[in-house]
């Protein structure tokens, strides 16, 4: 699944993350957060993204890391499903 620009809010760094997966707090995407880490280029943003309200609402709501590139979303690792 794409996800939209519109679903991104706080940057956050690598550090943040790995603090995150050291800690227990991503234990569900720790595998993809070494993959995803690996594809990062240069100039590369991590941002936080979730689904709008109303997905969550509906039993779709989604959430995770995007790793955005040039103004687009090209990898992400989700974190958070309902």
């Amino acid at each position: 699944m794409s996800i939209p620009l519109s679903w991104l809010t706080e940057a956050v760094t690598v550090e943040e993350i790995d603090t995150d997966v050291r800690e227990g707090r991503m234990s569900g995407g720790a595998q993809k957060w070494e993959a995803h880490k690996a594809k990062m280029r240069p100039g590369d943003e991590l941002r936080v993204y979730a689904s709008p309200l109303d997905s969550w609402q509906h039993l779709a709501g989604r959430a995770g890391i995007a790793l955005v590139r040039n103004g687009r979303v090209v990898d992400d690792v989700l974190t958070m499903l309902n």
